[in-house]
Formats: C-alpha cells, sequence, structure tokens
C-alpha cells in the first residue's frame, strides 16, 4: 500500500509540473487556493483524467497559437471536475477544445451552461448532432444559391431553381432525422435545447373558392387537420454554438 501511494505521489508531482504554467494561466493566483490538483479528496483516476484534459489543451492552445485569458473560477472548477469522470478519449478531446477556446482571448465562449451540457450527452449523440450541423450548413449554403437565383429573370424556368427550391423547401416541412438516434436520446438533446422538432404541418383536404360576380356562388367550410407522423429536426443555435466549442479552431491561411 505504501509503495501504490508513493508511485502515485510522484505521478502526481510530474503532472502538477507538467501543466503547472498553463493551469496558471487559465486561473491566475488562485491556483494554488483551488487546490484542485492536489486536494487529498479526488482520486487517483479523476486527477489522471485532469491531467489528461489539460495536456490535450495545452497542446491544442500552443498548435492553435491561442493567446490565453482567465477562465473564470466560476467556469473552470466545475468544468474540470466534470471532465475529471470523463474516461473516452475523443470526449476528453472535446473538453480540451472547449477549455482552449475558453481561454481565447479573441472569442468570447465564457459561460456556464457549455461544460455543464457535455456532461450531458454520450458520444453517439454528440456524433450524430454534428451529423445535424453538416446537414444544416449544406441547407444554409442551398438557400442562399436558392436566392442569387431568384435575382435573374424567368428564374422560375431554371431547372437549377426548381431543384434547390424542392430541396430546401422539403428541409423546411420535414426536418432531418437519423436512424443512429434512438428516441430517447432525441429528447435528450431536445430537453438540452441543441434540437428542435419541427411541429406537424396542417393537411387541407380541400378548399374552393367563392365566384365573385355569380348569384350562385357558394361558401365552403375550410377542413384541415395535423398530420400525426412525427416529423423531423433541425438543430439550434446554441446546439451550433455548442459545437464550436468543443471543436478544434478552424485557422485560415
Amino acid at each position: 500500500m505504501s509503495d501504490e501511494v508513493n508511485i502515485k505521489s510522484t505521478t502526481i508531482e510530474k503532472g502538477i509540473e507538467l501543466i503547472k504554467d498553463f493551469a496558471e494561466k487559465l486561473m491566475g493566483p488562485t491556483f494554488e487556493e483551488v487546490g484542485l490538483l492536489i486536494s487529498d479528496n479526488i482520486k487517483y483516476y479523476r486527477f489522471k483524467n485532469q491531467i489528461s484534459i489539460l495536456t490535450k489543451a495545452k497542446k491544442y492552445v500552443k498548435e492553435k497559437n491561442i493567446d490565453i485569458k482567465h477562465i473564470p473560477i466560476k467556469i473552470l472548477v466545475p468544468l474540470l471536475e466534470n471532465a475529471s469522470l470523463e474516461e473516452d478519449d475523443d470526449l476528453q478531446n472535446k473538453w480540451a477544445f472547449m477549455i482552449g477556446n475558453l481561454a481565447d482571448s479573441n472569442q468570447n465562449f465564457q459561460n456556464q451552461i457549455f461544460p455543464y451540457l457535455l456532461t450531458q450527452i454520450s458520444l453517439n449523440e454528440f456524433q450524430q448532432l454534428e451529423k445535424f450541423n453538416e446537414k444544416e450548413r449544406q441547407y444554409m449554403i442551398n438557400h442562399i444559391k436558392l436566392l442569387d437565383l431568384r435575382k435573374e429573370e424567368m428564374y422560375y424556368h431554371n431547372e437549377k431553381y426548381k431543384q434547390l427550391y424542392e430541396e430546401v423547401n422539403k428541409v423546411n416541412q420535414e426536418g432531418f432525422t437519423f436512424k443512429q438516434l434512438e428516441e430517447y436520446e432525441y429528447s435528450n438533446l431536445q430537453r438540452l435545447g441543441l434540437l428542435k422538432q419541427l411541429p406537424p404541418r396542417i393537411i387541407i383536404d380541400e378548399l374552393q373558392i367563392e365566384h365573385k360576380g355569380y348569384e350562385d356562388s357558394e361558401y365552403y367550410s375550410l377542413e384541415a387537420e395535423y398530420d400525426s407522423e412525427d416529423y423531423g429536426y433541425r438543430i439550434t443555435s446554441l446546439g451550433i454554438k455548442f459545437l464550436t466549442i468543443c471543436s478544434e479552431k478552424q485557422t485560415y491561411r
């Protein structure tokens, strides 16, 4: 038991040295007071995860040449506390990107909601949310192209316009769905405000309009009903922002 404690103590000391300068930049003079890395009540495996995530974050910040600013303690401490429970390497990368992006002085992402959201979703949910984001991006591209085509004369005879109109209209009415997500996963992403389900459409069976100028004109009641079939989903602005914070910053040369 004594040898195990010594080994862990040595590992902890080495780990602290690896990320001490980076942690001080994130937390400022409160680093020693927080006691996040050296507190006796933090179990070894949680500490190991924290070191792993902070090491990844340090590498990410260096590679992207990010100018670091302090992350408020009320955000950083619970963030690292929750991140310490994550053992999946892919999700650890998301935590590392989040730390780097929250600390980026050129971005304004500091908000307590984002670490909370990452604690609430699985890797599969995250990956499917990324697919929603890709679909939404393509939708926006098509929508912009559609608006550009409308500037042309006789655009409604353009086959490209007709094709884009159908694609955009289909998304507006039906949204997107992915078989890789179970119903409870959709519910979770909705609960978190990352996805929204489109409302059911109203189906009009028949509509007749009065013929003005005719004495025998008749009025017909408008019959409509909700289509009970479940419709698809769209990613929300919060969902897009969340993915941005948990993703590697794109650099352009």
